[in-house]
């Protein structure tokens, strides 16, 4: 079984009420469905961030061209790039995520 983790946040009132009405009616949990729309935003998101990537590689490529036809030994800095391969990996540290924030239930955020 994959390791599972609990995780809490806060939602409007009239959100969470539509939200759990949604799920009662269509026989779901909560959690299937939060489960699933947080895979498939890490799954679409992922897939965007790689072609956003890769485009711009595409673009230093072209534009690194237009230089050498000038004449011009200048090199673009690439900081697009990442620093490890893209693997399937569900960590923060993979996808290099900030840190999370969490309440000490002090005060307002």
């Amino acid at each position: 079984m994959e390791a599972i983790r609990l995780t809490n946040f806060n939602v409007p009132i009239d959100t969470r009420r539509r939200f759990d009405a949604i799920c009662h009616a269509s026989g779901r949990t909560r959690t299937s469905v939060l489960v699933e729309l947080m895979t498939n935003y890490v799954l679409e998101e992922g897939r965007r961030l790689i072609e956003r990537r890769k485009e711009l590689g595409d673009f230093d490529k072209r534009f690194q061209g237009s230089l050498g036809i000038r004449g011009s030994t200048d090199q673009v800095d690439i900081c697009h790039r990442p620093t490890h391969s893209v693997q399937e990996h569900w960590g923060d540290k993979e996808y290099d995520l900030p840190d999370p924030i969490f309440s000490d239930g002090q005060g307002d955020w």
